[in-house]
């Protein structure tokens, strides 16, 4: 293949393009998110009168490039992150257990930065966002997922829960990428 010149601003397209793919966005956020995550035990229910406390393990992340303005400021990708769960709640007098799914949307926004990054914008979704599909055992197990708001008391507390991660020191070390600092490893003299 011979070397075919190109103008800085055509290699800075061509390098978005290439480098910021929707596969490498979805890699991202699953290792930000891990294989398994716990949330709890929290006050549930009632007058908080149970303790809930939820397991997840992640199934999939599908991003795909969004649609929108191709004004040279970001790109901007949709992810959508499910995952397989289980949800034990414990009162005095009750223990019951739940399966189903979380699936959580994301809005993505990768920009570049000074002196030359990479940076990944993530908006948490809204707690209404959140879909939770919870299955009890039991028709006593349902009648207490109502009464008690369990699928919104999920919706809030997986909402409070993305916030904090996407705000975490581990995730942004992988939501800012240092170019420079890359090819200075790479280019030594």
């Amino acid at each position: 293949m011979a070397d075919e010149h190109i103008r800085f601003d055509q290699f800075g397209h061509n390098f978005m393009r290439e480098v910021v793919t929707a596969e490498r966005v979805a890699a991202t956020i699953a290792t930000v998110v891990g294989e398994r995550i716990e949330v709890g035990p929290m006050a549930a229910g009632p007058r908080d009168a149970a303790r809930a406390t939820l397991r997840g393990k992640l199934a999939d992340v599908d991003v795909s490039l969004a649609d929108g303005p191709e004004d040279g400021e970001a790109m901007r990708f949709t992810a959508l992150v499910r995952l397989n769960c289980t949800l034990a709640v414990k009162a005095p007098i009750l223990d019951k257990r739940y399966r189903g799914t979380l699936t959580i949307p994301l809005l993505l926004h990768v920009r570049t930065a000074s002196p030359v990054r990479l940076v990944i914008d993530v908006e948490p979704p809204d707690a209404a966002d959140i879909g939770v599909e919870l299955e009890a055992k039991d028709r006593s197990g349902r009648l207490i997922q109502v009464l008690g708001n369990i699928d919104g008391e999920v919706r809030t507390r997986a909402a409070a829960e993305v916030a904090r991660r996407v705000e975490a020191p581990e995730a942004r070390r992988h939501r800012e990428i240092d170019i420079l600092a890359m090819v200075d490893d790479v280019w030594r003299p």
